[in-house]
């Protein structure tokens, strides 16, 4: 449809240009320059009123498709109210050009004001913003509804707005003459668009899924070519341009397209719904119904001389009527439809509603089958699902029916099927009525009934509630199919995970099992504390000699060294308080130590500091420019490193000692 409009809109324009080739010789030379002015008109006017009268059309066909397709959406609401307002101003411009000039105007409730647009789009954008931000815009959303009020109102009853008209041909903007207040009108014309456009682009800003920010796409389109309309029109009419009307009426028209047509595919989204091939039905029959009613408005101006005007709201009623038809079938059909139907579709609707994943299907449909049966006065029936390679019966009614198994070919058909001898199968004996259940153009199951009871056939009523039966029990059968298909791939899924993060657990217990201690025969958290005791008493020899880790082979090795041939305890003391300074000293980094300390330095100053100077923790951390938080946590990285280098210098003097 969009296409269609843009080619339209192409076609109209390089019309005017050729028009306007044409005529340009006949303008400009003396002799007929009337009459090329007079040819160029009648092309603009022509023009216009083509394209107001399909713009016309097609915004009150757009306001009641999305109504009738989401009536309790307040945004289904909010755009049909913004394409109905839009329709005023086609609706306007129709009558005001093809009115006679006897006559000096029309009533002004002839038409309507396309101010009321404004609001109702503005209010619109709103209702796309995260709620929060809603809420804040409600004051404005008042604010804006009655300051365009007031400016219908005085553009109705007084000349402050539009002071009357100029003698110049109503195709062009300069027809109207512009009243005092006008500029502040067409102002308000302008703003609203611009913060509805503010306001779609904050919503698209904050949609995280692609496919509600492609719809919002959409709608920033079709909000600024409104804003560049109201901008073009207002300016055009404030400072007397003859500007034609038709340049703001195409761009109007493809801006009110794409609300429409971006409305209709959000609200089909949210909605889960698909709507490709309805929107391009609806289309369709609204325009043939619209192009008939041209061709006899065409033929009676023709013959009769019947003058346009007089169609233009006959034409609009036939465009509403056809557009309600299918909506007001829907609810006609719960009045009207016999009694023996309601059980069946109230149990359809229940079947739709609750229909799941872990319900009981075959239950459900046991309790459609019965009230189908019950009410259409068969003497059984069944229905059968496609399972492997044929199909199996879930549900029957009388109930021993259940569990046998057709071929494929058994209960294979394209249509309902009137079923007679010899039958195709010998569980079919007896059975009088097949009526197969598609979806997505394959066949996944079938609806069987035996003969009435009354021994009366099927009717056409009969055969209109089947189709509608199997067509809404296949399309939920195939629906719960696939969710549990997908809840089957989830649990597979969650399975494999659990048994991977299983695997992984048992992996990094293995390894923590198996991590060599730090010291020999003496677990991590022990050597770590260890190593933090003998810091505490590095210049206590007496207390370091009798210490646990004085045993150490590495503080043996140093004795050694040493050539002594008495060892005491304060010995070996200061064995391990050289060997605690060679591991502390392993921490210090290359280079100069700089002022203050940077992050690389830090475990180091604070255990050289603490123990070997003697300092106070505040005044290192003071140093340090650290909190206590982080002064720990580098004290204990640090103490872990000395223990895990003494480690290393003890595994590296075993390995000294058995070479």
């Amino acid at each position: 449809m969009l296409a269609l409009l843009y080619h339209f809109g192409a076609i109209s324009a390089i019309a005017v240009a050729k028009a306007a080739e044409i005529c340009y010789t006949v303008i400009y030379r003396d002799d007929l320059q009337s009459e090329g002015i007079e040819i160029v008109e009648w092309i603009l006017f022509t023009l216009t009123s083509i394209v107001n009268f399909i713009c016309l059309a097609l915004s009150l066909w757009l306001g009641f498709y999305i109504v009738t397709r989401s009536p309790r959406s307040k945004i289904s609401w909010l755009a049909s109210a913004t394409l109905w307002s839009l329709s005023g101003s086609f609706l306007n411009t129709l009558t005001y050009i093809n009115i006679s000039p006897e006559q000096a105007a029309l009533p002004w409730w002839w038409g309507w004001s396309a101010a009321l647009a404004a609001p109702f789009w503005f209010h619109l954008s709103v209702s796309f913003l995260p709620s929060r931000l809603a809420r804040k815009q409600r004051p404005l959303v008042i604010l804006v509804y009655l300051l365009t009020l007031n400016f219908v109102a005085m553009e109705a009853y007084t000349p402050w707005v539009f002071a009357g008209a100029t003698i110049k041909p109503l195709i062009y903007h300069s027809a109207l003459r512009p009243g005092p207040l006008f500029p502040l009108f067409g102002l308000s014309l302008i703003a609203a668009p611009a913060l509805s456009l503010r306001n779609l682009y904050l919503s698209w800003k904050q949609a995280r899924s692609p496919t509600i920010r492609q719809q919002l796409t959409m709608l920033l389109w079709a909000t600024s070519l409104a804003l560049l309309v109201a901008a073009y029109a207002n300016l055009s009419i404030w400072l007397g341009l003859d500007t034609p009307t038709l340049v703001g009426t195409l761009s109007l028209g493809v801006g009110m397209a794409l609300l429409g047509y971006g409305v209709a595919r959000y609200n089909a989204l949210i909605e889960g719904r698909a709507i490709g091939l309805d929107f391009l039905y609806t289309f369709l029959a609204i325009s043939l119904v619209t192009s008939f009613y041209l061709l006899v408005t065409f033929i009676s101006y023709i013959v009769y001389g019947v003058p346009f005007i007089a169609f233009i709201f006959i034409i609009m009623l036939a465009t509403v009527s056809h557009s309600l038809y299918d909506w007001a079938r829907t609810y006609l059909d719960r009045l009207f439809y016999r009694r023996q139907y309601r059980e069946v579709r109230a149990n359809l609707r229940d079947f739709a509603r609750e229909a799941a994943p872990g319900h009981d299907l075959p239950g459900q449909l046991q309790v459609i089958i019965q009230a189908l049966c019950r009410s259409l006065g068969a003497s059984k029936g069944f229905i059968a699902l496609q399972e492997a390679e044929g199909f199996a019966i879930v549900a029957a009614h009388p109930t021993d029916l259940r569990g046998d198994r057709f071929a494929a070919e058994g209960l294979a058909a394209d249509e309902i099927t009137v079923l007679s001898l010899p039958v195709r199968s010998p569980k079919l004996e007896g059975m009088a009525l097949l009526v197969p259940m598609h979806y997505g153009g394959e066949q996944i199951g079938a609806v069987v009934l035996g003969p009435k009871a009354m021994r009366i056939g099927y009717t056409e009523d009969d055969f209109d509630l089947l189709e509608n039966l199997a067509e809404r029990v296949a399309g939920v059968v195939h629906s719960v199919r696939l969710q549990e298909k997908s809840v089957r791939q989830i649990d597979a899924l969650v399975t494999e995970f659990r048994e991977r993060e299983r695997e992984l657990r048992l992996r990094i217990q293995e390894m923590l099992e198996s991590k060599p201690p730090i010291l020999e025969g003496v677990g991590e958290r022990e050597a770590i504390s260890l190593v933090e005791d003998a810091l505490r008493h590095l210049y206590d020899y007496a207390y370091l000699g009798e210490h646990k880790l004085a045993q150490l082979r590495i503080v043996e090795s140093h004795l050694d060294v040493q050539e002594r041939a008495f060892v005491t305890h304060l010995d070996r003391g200061k064995a391990l308080q050289e060997v605690l300074t060679t591991a502390l000293e392993k921490l210090k980094p290359s280079g100069p130590q700089p002022s203050p300390p940077t992050r690389e330095w830090h475990q180091y100053v604070i255990l050289h500091d603490a123990y070997m100077l003697g300092e106070l923790n505040r005044d290192i951390m003071a140093k340090l420019y650290v909190g206590e938080g982080t002064f720990n946590r580098a004290r204990r990285r640090a103490i872990r490193g000395i223990a895990r280098a003494l480690e290393e210098m003890e595994r590296e003097a075993q390995r000294r000692t058995q070479v």
